[in-house]
């Protein structure tokens, strides 16, 4: 029986999904990158987070995490108003 091929998986996956990883990445992308062999990035993501300050880095990586959460968050509630309610703002007239 052949083995199964190795399991990779794409860095923003990874990084969403495991928050020990994103703190490692954020503090050194390579280090983060050469301890985990099956999180695959191309070598532009590993340039752009390498040429960021580490303030930057943190805010865009931090950023990418929020983004994919409210993307999830509205795909299965709605949208969310400027209030933060999901489903936007109140019609006009109601109590709010």
């Amino acid at each position: 029986m052949a083995e199964p091929p190795p399991t990779t998986i794409p860095l923003w996956t990874r990084v969403v999904a495991d928050p020990g990883f994103r703190d490692a990445l954020i503090d050194d992308p390579l280090r983060a990158l050469a301890g985990e062999p099956g999180v695959t990035a191309s070598a532009e993501q590993v340039l752009q987070l390498e040429q960021m300050e580490l303030g930057e880095r943190e805010r865009f990586v931090k950023g990418v995490v929020l983004e994919v959460h409210m993307r999830g968050a509205q795909s299965r509630f709605g949208r969310f108003g400027p209030d933060g309610r999901v489903g936007g703002p109140p019609p006009p007239g109601a109590a709010g």
